[in-house]
Formats: structure tokens, sequence, C-alpha cells
């Protein structure tokens, strides 16, 4: 490739940085006194553009985690960087900057240590050092944060059959999540009415990694508030779940009524007329946030936007035939939690359960006792929008697994048995043709249904690497005893430690591990190609999965 003219000199500030694109590729020009030298644009730690850092001393800061690398020779200088830039030959004509993007930059001497001030999550900067440091430039490309962001963060030219691992990694890609998708036009499950039956009571939940109070207020309604004081942000409620006449905030004793309003403000006048608030404060203006709420069929749900679409609308028709055929309009009743921490991205659980190609091949349980075989009458729907999913199948008997499929399997086992003959008992109560459904409702609810067990798994983020999944165990106020304990014994399929819960923690677990010591690379997701993206009959598919990052793009604007 010839010498292509890139840039104006003047163009570039002195001891500054000026972003370019050549031929679909960014590039970054640095000035030094009066040289110019090229590298890459893109940090090869998290994929920021140097033209939005910072130049000094030689060297270009990355703006997203402050690793630096000296802009001659391309070297990385400090942690958490590790990889040089790749650089680029550059020539003057005048004011006219030239580079050759098939040519090194000749070999300059490089910085030989790096800044004092650059440490590993040393990533504060005041105000005022900025303005004193008055060789600092920022550059004046992509200073609009959305075309900054699209830019950095770019998809696989093969569209939905690959998926990048920094849309499971990266720090600035999880925070644009919770405001887009936990924060954003989301019902986010929070809790059972069951759990809040009388006037008073109370539960702690989550709306992503946001904390919040579910409360049975004096007139009956369930209301969902931000856990946070509006005085000085304390988390109020200490306690899981409870009973109260107001809650108190422990710091300052703030007080708030069962709907949030602000109550009570201990010497809210003063003492012997010195101190207090202000004279116009106005207690009607400093309640707790409150979210809207919505129920269904004994289930709450809880969003930041007013002017969500019904909960119908929202699960549209065919999910919401399958959540009704769990939810039957009999009165749930709570059997106890689990509540465990997985070290992987919140996401892979919802493709955990839109690949039920992975549930063939992993869980010994499932495959020899036959409640999920290849071969099996079964279903992986995905809803119109692909952000809410059904993984059901029909029970089989092991005899009719083929010695084909099981050759395929290297989970089946045969000759295994249960010491307990009633574990796989399945006590058809359902109106549906399925005897195993596991339902993902968007953004953060498994509706668990193994044959008689019944579960709802909350996914509550707490960064890119890690998730709490809270498991809340329930059957129906009509169940006898005898159904109840079929129930609990059933259970012992899922949770932490269960047949089935086990193994999939395990694989999130590697899975996250892999594009952590390996990063920059993608996932393949091409079966099933005959269907695009959405439901398919075949459990050896991933076009649910495709669907749901079709989705997902869509919100996140990427």
């Amino acid at each position: 490739m010839a010498w292509q003219r890139v840039a104006s000199f003047s163009e570039i500030d002195v001891d500054g940085v000026l972003g370019v694109d050549v031929n679909g590729s960014p590039v970054a020009l640095y000035r030094l006194s009066n040289e110019v030298f090229a590298t890459s644009g893109i940090c090869t730690h998290a994929l920021a553009l140097l033209s939005d850092g910072f130049v000094e001393d030689g060297r270009i800061e990355c703006p997203l985690h402050q690793g630096q690398f000296d802009v001659r020779s391309g070297k990385a200088l400090c942690a958490p960087v590790t990889e040089d830039l790749r650089t680029y030959a550059v020539k003057l004509e005048g004011d006219d900057v030239f580079i050759d993007m098939e040519r090194p930059a000749a070999s300059a001497p490089a910085v030989a240590n790096a800044a004092p001030n650059c440490k590993a999550g040393d990533g504060v900067r005041n105000a005022e050092e900025g303005d004193q440091a008055g060789t600092r430039k920022i550059a004046t490309m992509n200073v609009d944060p959305e075309l900054s962001l699209t830019k950095r963060y770019v998809w696989p030219a093969e569209g939905l059959t690959r998926i990048p691992d920094w849309v499971y990694t990266d720090q600035t890609i999880y925070e644009r999540e919770i405001e887009r998708i936990f924060h954003g036009r989301t019902w986010n499950y929070v809790a059972l009415e069951c759990e809040v039956p009388k006037v008073g009571d109370f539960i702690r939940s989550n709306v992503g990694p946001t904390p919040v109070v579910v409360v049975r207020a004096d007139d009956g309604s369930i209301n969902v508030v931000e856990n946070r004081c509006s005085h000085r942000a304390a988390e109020f409620c200490r306690e899981l779940s409870g009973n109260v006449k107001e809650f108190v905030c422990p710091y300052h004793q703030w007080s708030y009524d069962l709907q949030g309003n602000l109550a009570g403000v201990p010497f809210r006048r003063g003492v012997n007329g010195k101190g207090g608030m202000p004279a116009d404060f106005n207690n009607a203006q400093h309640g707790l946030r409150r979210l809207n709420v919505t129920t269904h069929r004994g289930v709450v749900f809880a969003s930041y936007l007013d002017d969500m679409e019904s909960f119908q609308n929202y699960l549209g028709p065919e999910v919401l035939n399958e959540f009704e055929a769990t939810f039957d309009g009999r009165k749930p009743r709570l059997l106890g939690y689990y509540r465990h921490t997985l070290p992987g991205n919140w996401k892979l659980y919802h493709e955990n359960l839109k690949d039920p190609y992975h549930a063939t091949l992993l869980h010994t349980f499932l495959v020899t006792f036959g409640l999920l075989v290849a071969g099996n009458r079964s279903l992986m729907l995905a809803d119109a929008t692909g952000r809410h999913g059904v993984m059901a199948s029909a029970k089989s008997e092991r005899k009719s697994v083929s010695s084909d499929a099981k050759k395929e399997m290297r989970a089946y086992r045969d000759g295994m048995t249960l010491a307990e003959p009633r574990f796989m008992d399945f006590v058809e109560e359902f109106d549906s043709p399925w005897s195993v459904t596991m339902a993902t409702i968007w953004p953060n609810l498994i509706i668990q249904r193994e044959m008689n067990t019944l579960g709802l798994r909350q996914i509550i983020p707490t960064g890119p690497h890690e998730f709490i999944m809270k498991w809340t165990m329930f059957g129906f106020e009509g169940d006898d005893e005898e159904m109840t304990r079929h129930r609990l014994r059933q259970g012992n399929l899922m949770g932490p430690a269960g047949f089935l819960g086990l193994e999939d923690n395990e694989a999130i677990k590697f899975v996250q591990d892999g594009m952590q010591h390996v990063p920059g690379g993608q996932h393949l997701v091409k079966l099933d190609p005959a269907v695009a993206a959405g439901t398919s009959d075949s459990l050896i598919s991933e076009a649910s999965i495709r669907a749901m990052y079709r989705h997902w793009r869509a919100e996140m604007g990427l």
C-alpha cells in the first residue's frame, strides 16, 4: 500500500493526539514538537479509542483504564496494558501528513519507564490536575460519546452468528446494560405476592444491581422503592424480610411510610431556633424513589419507566401462554430459597436456557432419565422480539432413546438407577404438553417447571464477571402434604448443588474464564442455520440465542 495523506500537520495540537480513519481502520496521530508519529487508534487492552486519551512526555494514556503506551515505538508501558500498539511509518510534506499502513515506524528510543502515577487501578483524576497539565490535549475528534462507543465496540461482520467477548467482559458495556436494560424499558421480577401477604410485610429484592424493597402498604397495594435513604443514600432496610409500620433509616432516623413518602425528619426545625432544615423544605419532595409496579397471577414485577406496556403485551401471546400454564390461577405458596454467586456474565445464564444443545450433552441426569433428550418432542420458543424464550420438552422413557443418540451423548449412563424411585414420578397437573419448561423472561427471571418442582430464578448482576442467583421455590395453596414433599424431593434437581444446577454453574465459569484469560475472541453460534433467529423445534439449535442478541444490540445501540 502506498503513502496516503491522512491529515494536515496544523490539525494536530502540539503534544496532542488526533484520531483519523484510514480505510476503515482507526489510527492515532501524535505531534511531539515538530515530529508526528502514528499508531493503531485502538487500545490493545479494552478497545478504547486512543484519540480520546491524554498525551504527556511522549506517552499516550488510554482514557478507559489509564494504561500507557510510548507513542514513538508503540511499547506498552504499564498495567493493565500488556500488548504493544502497531506503529506506522510517517512522512511530512509541507503541511501534509502521510502514513504507510504496511510499514512500521522506524526504530526510535522508547520511553524507559512508565510515568510515576501509572498504576493499576489509579483511574481517578481531578479537574485541577487536568487544568495544570498544560501539555495535555484532548482530541476534538469523536467528542460525541455515542459515536465514540459505536466505533469502539464493533460487532463482527458475520452478524448474529458471532458474538464478541467484550459483550461479556467490558465494564462500559455492563454499565450501559444497567442504564438501558435493567433501568430501561423492561419489567423486572422482584417477588411473589405470597412473600408479602399482610400490611407491613416487606422483602428486599433487586432490579439489576440496584437494591429495592417490596412492601405491602396500608391500602393493600404492593410498592417497590429503592433501598436508599433520600437524605444521605444509606440503605435503610437491613433485614431480608419482615413486618414494619414504617421504615426508619439507621443513620439519621429519617422515617418513611409504607408507600415511600417521607414521614419524619428529626430536628427538622433545629434546636433553640438554630440549625435544622430550610424553612421551605417540603417532605413531599423527598420521598423514596418509587418504581412502576404490576402483578400477574401472584408474581410482582417493577420498572423504572412509568409508561411501560402491559405485562401481557410485554410477554407476547406465546410466552404468556407458557407463563400462565405454570401460574394457572392457583395461589403460589412459598417453600424456601437458595442463594449463591456465579463467576460469569449474567447473560450467560439466559443463553444457557436458550441452548438446548448443551442440555443433551452436559447433563447426565437429564439424558439418562429422559427429561431432555435429542429426539424428544421439544420446542425452543422465542417471542417476536427475541428477548423472552421457553425451552420445553416432553419426558421420554429411557428405552425410547436410540442407540445412535446414546453414542452422541457422552453424558448418557446406561444402568444408572435412583435409590429413591419416587424421584422421577410426574404428576400431571398442568394444562401443557410439556413435562419440562424453562421460561426466560427478560431481563432477570427464569421460571422453572421441571416435572413437579417449581421455582423462580432471579438474576442479580454485580459486574461484568459475576452475578447472584436467588432461587425462590414454591408450590400452591391447594397442595396436600404429599405433593409438597414431592415438590421438595424433586427440588434436589435444582439449586447450587442440584443434580442439574451444579453442572451449569461450572460450565458458565469455564466460559467466563476462557474469555478473561484469552481475551479478544468471538463466540460461534451457528447451529440450526435454517432458522436465522427465533423459534426452533429442534434441540440442536442456537437460533434463540441469536434472537436474544438481535434484541440486545437494538436496546444497547450497538
